[in-house]
């Protein structure tokens, strides 16, 4: 039995306007009341049913908030109920490589005015990526079942990624589908660029400043006690460093257990408390008042926030989900909120103007805030999104590298600092006063 497939609207919006569009045999309308804000939301989960009208049996999936949901719907349309089941599935993200590589050679083959079908069937066909394989199978059998483009696109967020897949979705039913797709392919580049960037750069100090500090632990627990073991009882007085040195290799050995106990406790309790919502929050609010880095995390989010935005911006009055979906997919939770918070509650309870609104988050830059104060003043907010977005793109690069180059200093600092300690202790070792036993 063909089965068939529903929407897949993954949060609630702020404010939107029923699609009828949709292929949902639900029909779910919005009872918000217009110029409302919702500041909060909870993800739909997908539940799997069967149901019967006459002799026919129907099987499908729905997203609801919960199995009652589903029944009630499917109840008042008429059907008999056999089950309502929690649908799991498992899938991967694909490869952000892949996924750029789909999203531009789409765009390439739709500027040669390729059919839509044809071009998602010639990349599943040539897709390495298996998840993305997949992905584009089952967007490609939905479409044939009729479901609508962007829903089916949607059903696909754990291998596109929420926002990617969203924004696929729309390109699929807007009148500047190759453009769109150009778009997203340099959103998600520029996405993994920065990730890549920003863990290499990284990677090399914690990898020295471990090793070193390996080196020094090694020296002062293992080396030095050894030493002072054998010319210890010949000496008249240690010398100050290798006597701090000693007090510390004697503290380590009695108390490493309880200190690595805590360590570890320490450790995956901040990481767990990160993992939770008020975590995230507060990790990217203090994470940009950091030196330089802070300012490359916060430039970073205001660029993918204004390409997404030139993406979704339009003149209708969905600006409003475009610019939460913006905040959202600029990888800030402390952005996101304020914008959900401040923001949108500004536009639509007092009706303030779309620059001073965002001025009014208290994270955007001055140019930031500066050149959308002007646009919204001449109505030129998708294009003055894409040219800040592309500003911040050039000014990013060179910030990174600016970055690497204080990264190597410290890390050549470090070295330096652990060399003089080691040839101090080296030194002292060497020039031990030893008196010779009678």
């Amino acid at each position: 039995m063909a089965e068939k497939p529903f929407i897949s609207n993954q949060r609630r919006p702020i404010q939107r306007k029923p699609d009828n569009s949709t292929s949902s045999i639900f029909g779910n309308k919005s009872n918000k009341k217009p110029g409302s804000s919702q500041t909060a939301f909870r993800k739909k989960k997908v539940f799997r049913y069967s149901v019967r009208r006459g002799a026919k049996t129907i099987e499908g999936f729905q997203n609801a908030y919960s199995a009652d949901e589903v029944k009630r719907n499917l109840v008042r349309l008429g059907f008999n109920v056999k089950y309502v089941r929690r649908h799991y599935e498992f899938q991967l993200h694909a490869s952000s490589t892949e996924i750029v590589s789909f999203v531009t050679t789409s765009a390439r083959l739709l500027e040669q005015k390729i059919p839509y079908s044809e071009v998602l069937q010639i990349m599943a066909n040539n897709a390495k990526d298996r998840y993305l394989k997949g992905a584009l199978r089952n967007i490609i059998l939905d479409l044939k079942n009729g479901v609508d483009s962007k829903d089916a696109f949607i059903k696909q967020e754990k291998v596109f990624g929420e926002h990617v897949a969203l924004m696929l979705g729309i390109a699929s039913k807007s009148g500047e589908m190759t453009a769109i797709f150009k778009s997203v392919a340099i959103l998600v580049e520029r996405q993994t660029e920065f990730k890549k960037g920003l863990i290499s750069s990284l990677i090399m100090p914690a990898i020295t400043s471990l090793t070193v500090l390996g080196a020094i632990i090694f020296y002062a627990v293992y080396l030095v006690p050894k030493m002072m073991a054998m010319l210890g009882p010949m000496m008249e007085t240690t010398p100050p460093l290798t006597a701090a040195t000693m007090i510390f290799s004697e503290f380590l050995k009695e108390n490493y257990v309880w200190m690595s106990i805590l360590m570890v406790l320490g450790l995956g309790s901040f990481y767990a408390y990160l993992m939770t919502e008020n975590g995230k929050l507060a990790r990217d609010k203090y994470i940009i008042k950091i030196p330089y880095i802070g300012n490359i995390l916060r430039s970073t989010s205001t660029e993918i926030f204004c390409r997404v935005l030139s993406i979704l911006y339009t003149s209708s009055s969905e600006n409003v989900d475009a610019i939460q979906i913006a905040a959202d997919a600029s990888g800030s939770s402390y952005l996101s909120y304020r914008i959900r918070m401040v923001t949108i509650p500004s536009m639509l309870r007092y009706g303030t103007d779309l620059g001073k609104a965002l001025n009014a988050a208290e994270f955007f830059p001055d140019v930031f805030v500066s050149r959308f104060s002007t646009a919204t003043e001449t109505g030129a907010v998708k294009d003055t999104a894409l040219q800040v977005a592309d500003f911040y793109q050039l000014e990013n690069q060179f910030s990174m590298k600016n970055l690497m180059s204080v990264i190597e200093i410290s890390i050549t600092i470090v070295i330096m600092a652990a060399l003089v300690f080691l040839t101090l202790l080296s030194t002292e070792t060497a020039s031990l006063n030893i008196q010779p036993s009678m």
